[in-house]
């Protein structure tokens, strides 16, 4: 899993800004950079990314609607209300999937392959058909598609940067790439606009993968009826590798350097427990941090609230996920209170507490005591740590732990779920599924199993999980123990984009940053949590119906 360098949230101001030299254009919505990858890259923390109005790819009445708000707005000195900007970005994005889906159905499997125009003449006289697959540089390399190609001449594979802005834009347009990076948030919305290609029928024939064989953390791809039906039944998609997400990392030289006994290797903390490491682990000068004892990826924060509240047999949403539940529902309140205290007391990372780098270059530098990160993070340790820290890694005293408890109940899933999907408008489907097949469960996904960055998507290549050594050893008695608690699918908000971070996550961000700093108080940010949010679920529903 790549470290992100910034994420989006929504801004407070629409004007025209000055980013490093640069005017930009009134037609972008800022957006904030990430306080806690590292400082603003821009006054104001603007513009670091932008969400601009997709033009000429989707119908002018979306583009021209939105446009007409922003001039009206600009040209009158006003502002976007918070509403305006939610219903655009709804516009910019999910407004193309309305065309993108009504423009055509996705194509069954075993259909006639239509060689079409993105077919040319290879050598011999054989038609070569090229597919695009939206999948990061680190995680399609450049040997294993010229391995693909060696191997099945006349298919060519092209691998385009994932840009979930783009995918859906080039949805309306027509031209999609054929296979696409997702994470599990996101596919509840996508099923929901039949984006996705049933693989069933192809599974069902396959040689490679078998519907025994997957692991746990695929079916989030999977579902048996709808967007709220996801846990079962057909296959759409599949996980590249996965990890049990809310494992925990941590420092023992810290844990000596204030005195405290090193945690149990196999029993899990709760988090009550978390909180008071965080708090003796953390180091001040003055009012100054310069060591925090607790950090996780925020981004992920309200799929954390999530899996907390499900182990209870609650829930963040009301039972049809058409509203937050968030002010009376006192469970949500204390998930929240949580992660908003250990910001407020400068234990984590936060705008009144940023980070130098990110979490996890933090903990290999031995900035951080205690960091949740999955598997996956075992595998990135080792490179973004000096050499000093790998001298201790190797001496056993940077550990993974079990993933703590909330309220005593223990849950350990995934909520990434990092994989892809084939495309239902792709002109090629048996050929994209054949690349889908080959990149899940051939020559890449061996790979992958062998590099010890995430835990494999078939059961079958477990045993390829790396094991030898002090430190590899050692993560793998937590991981092998954390499978038992990592069969469990969250259930995520079909009408809400679950982008990292998803929209929840982005307006918390955004909010607790006021609450931080004075400008509101905890319940008014709880209030403004919800009211937002929910002004973003029923655009979900008014866009892809209830």
């Amino acid at each position: 899993m790549a470290a992100h360098l910034f994420y989006p949230v929504l801004s407070r101001s629409y004007g025209v800004a000055v980013c490093n030299g640069v005017a930009v254009s009134p037609f972008t919505l800022y957006l904030y950079a990430p306080w806690f990858y590292g400082p603003p890259f821009c006054e104001h923390s603007l513009v670091v990314v932008r969400l601009t109005f997709l033009t000429s790819t989707f119908s002018n009445q979306f583009e021209d609607k939105g446009r007409h708000i922003v001039e009206n707005k600009l040209e009158s000195g006003g502002r976007l209300s918070r509403r305006q900007f939610i219903r655009l970005a709804g516009v910019s994005a999910a407004g193309a999937w309305l065309v993108a889906c009504t423009a055509s159905a996705p194509t069954q499997p075993g259909a006639a392959v239509d060689t079409g125009s993105s077919a040319a003449a290879a050598p011999g006289g054989t038609a070569e058909i090229n597919l695009e697959y939206m999948m990061g540089d680190a995680e399609l390399t450049p040997p294993e598609i010229e391995q693909f190609q060696e191997a099945n001449p006349g298919i060519t594979i092209t691998r385009v940067e994932p840009d979930a802005t783009k995918y859906f834009a080039s949805l309306a347009a027509g031209t999609p790439p054929d296979l696409f990076r997702l994470q599990a948030p996101q596919f509840p919305l996508l099923l929901a606009r039949n984006v996705p290609l049933n693989l069933q029928s192809y599974i069902d024939v396959s040689e490679a993968i078998k519907v025994d064989d997957l692991a746990s953390a695929n079916n989030y791809y999977r579902s048996s009826g709808g967007a709220l039906d996801i846990g079962s039944g057909d296959v759409y998609g599949m996980v590249k590798d996965w990890s049990p997400d809310l494992t925990i990392w941590v420092n023992l030289d810290h844990f000596a350097e204030v005195g405290l006994p090193e945690p149990s290797l196999t029993e899990p903390l709760d988090y009550t427990d978390v909180q008071a490491y965080g708090e003796e682990l953390s180091l001040f000068e003055g009012d100054r941090s310069v060591r925090r004892g607790f950090d996780t990826n925020m981004p992920w924060v309200e799929r954390i609230w999530m899996v907390w509240l499900e182990g209870l047999g609650q829930s963040l949403f009301t039972e049809d996920f058409t509203k937050l539940d968030l002010v009376e529902n006192e469970a949500a309140r204390e998930a929240v209170k949580w992660h908003y205290d250990m910001a407020a007391s400068k234990v984590s990372s936060s705008p009144i507490n940023p980070s130098p780098s990110w979490p996890g270059q933090d903990f290999a530098n031995g900035e951080l005591s205690i960091v949740q990160y999955g598997f996956w993070f075992s595998g990135g340790l080792m490179i973004w740590a000096n050499d000093e820290m790998k001298q201790k890694i190797e001496e056993g005293r940077l550990i993974m732990l079990p993933s703590p408890t909330w309220k005593g109940e223990k849950r350990g899933p995934t909520i990434t779920a990092t994989g892809s999907i084939v495309t239902g408008a792709t002109e090629h489907p048996d050929e994209a599924y054949k690349v889908f097949e080959w990149y899940n469960a051939l020559e890449p996904a061996k790979n992958r199993a062998a590099s010890g960055w995430g835990v494999p998507a078939l059961k079958s290549m477990y045993a390829d999980i790396p094991k030898d050594g002090t430190y590899r050893s050692q993560v793998w008695s937590v991981l092998e123990a954390e499978m038992e608690f990592a069969d469990t699918t969250v259930t995520f908000n079909p009408y809400l984009q679950g982008g990292e971070p998803g929209v929840v996550a982005s307006l918390f961000l955004q909010f607790y940053e006021q609450a931080l700093k004075g400008e509101i108080t905890f319940d008014e940010l709880l209030q403004k949590l919800e009211a937002e949010s929910n002004i973003a679920i029923q655009d979900g529903i008014d866009q892809i119906g209830s």
